[in-house]
């Protein structure tokens, strides 16, 4: 099996770059007879929607941040039907700021990156953080800090410790993992020092994530990473206050929108990779969806396809997946959605591979 994982040197850089404009279009071969090479899949060029699709999650975005307010003091409660394509777009708009990640957005790697950075503005997100974030996500998939959706404690812990694990695991699916995300930029005016303690207080102790700590920390104290983060944050509250200005009396209303868009993103986080065990192919999995579902999530239902080649586009994953189909029941994708409230699974679950690494 093909590296699962993104090179080192693109995680510490977190500038992944996207396929060079004279890389041989994979399309001629995709539908060829022959397999295809795994490097054309790996470096095919972005998708030709992709220019439409942020030119309407952009509209979207700034629909929810400045024109719905307009509209709401103009006609009234009723305005607020209009957020309805704002909130089914949004894994839409989640999915171009991934490709942007993966160098696969734009052709050109300033470009790429431009625009990624602005589609995030717009989900209200940390583009150099979610970025970081990313990479190091395939770099360690499952790794001791990777697994929200384990629960560690001993067996013999009390009912209360139980409990409040359970309602902690539920609060990151509705929105909890968002906010972290959304006030994560925050880091960037802790002092460099205390930064290790912090690192080792939110990603845990275990030896296994010894690397994860120190990129983590080689990140957060990296001075242009800070300010870019700063700047990022600065114009994040701008444009909020703008907005809340906007709305005027009708603030609740971007308020719900605005958490709307993080619980989706927070639900949708750890999806792919809930229950799955540590022998797993990518540790991920892939899953059903309808037309209209796999063109709203650009492909990602296809999740273990993209682990398998990260810097693939969204639009050549079904091709992949046709010609590397997965093993094992695929469920559909809803029901992978409702089966994370289960709650946290035991680290059994992890598989005898992870028992007997633990």
């Amino acid at each position: 099996m093909e590296n699962v994982v993104a090179p080192p040197a693109e995680i510490d850089a977190a500038s992944p770059t996207p396929a060079s404009a004279d890389m041989p279009s994979a399309g001629a071969t995709l539908t060829s007879d022959a397999m295809p090479s795994p490097a054309l899949w790996r470096h095919a060029r972005p998708s030709h929607w992709n220019p439409w699709l942020v030119g309407l999650t952009s509209l979207t975005g700034l629909w929810q941040w400045l024109g719905l307010g307009w509209a709401l003091r103009q006609w009234g409660e009723v305005a607020s039907l209009t957020l309805l394509p704002v909130l089914l777009l949004t894994p839409m708009h989640w999915g171009l700021i991934h490709e942007s990640i993966h160098g696969q957005l734009r052709l050109k790697p300033r470009a790429n990156e431009r625009t990624g950075r602005a589609l995030s503005l717009l989900l209200g997100l940390p583009y150099e953080i979610m970025r970081f974030g990313h990479l190091m996500h395939h770099r360690f998939t499952r790794q001791p800090y990777d697994r929200p959706d384990i629960c560690t404690l001993p067996a013999d812990a009390s009912f209360a410790s139980r409990a409040g694990r359970w309602l902690g695991y539920q609060a990151r699916l509705l929105g909890g993992m968002w906010l972290t995300e959304v006030f994560a930029p925050l880091i960037t005016w802790i002092p460099a020092r205390h930064l290790p303690a912090l690192a080792l207080s939110a990603l845990g102790a275990d030896p296994q994530d010894d690397d994860v700590r120190r990129r983590a920390v080689m990140f957060a104290t990296d001075p242009v990473r800070r300010r870019r983060i700063q700047r990022d944050f600065l114009v994040l509250l701008a444009a909020f206050g703008l907005a809340l200005w906007t709305y005027g009396p009708w603030w609740p209303v971007f308020v719900a929108a605005f958490a709307a868009r993080g619980i989706w993103l927070s639900i949708a986080d750890n999806l792919p990779h809930f229950g799955v065990t540590m022998d797993e192919p990518a540790r991920s999995r892939n899953f059903r969806a309808s037309a209209l579902g796999r063109l709203l999530v650009l492909n990602h239902h296809l999740h273990q396809v993209h682990h398998q080649y990260p810097t693939a586009p969204w639009h050549l994953l079904p091709e992949i997946d046709a010609a590397q189909p997965a093993h094992g029941p695929v469920i559909p994708y809803w029901r992978a959605v409702l089966r994370q409230f289960r709650g946290p699974l035991p680290a059994s679950s992890l598989g005898a591979d992870a028992a007997r690494a633990s």
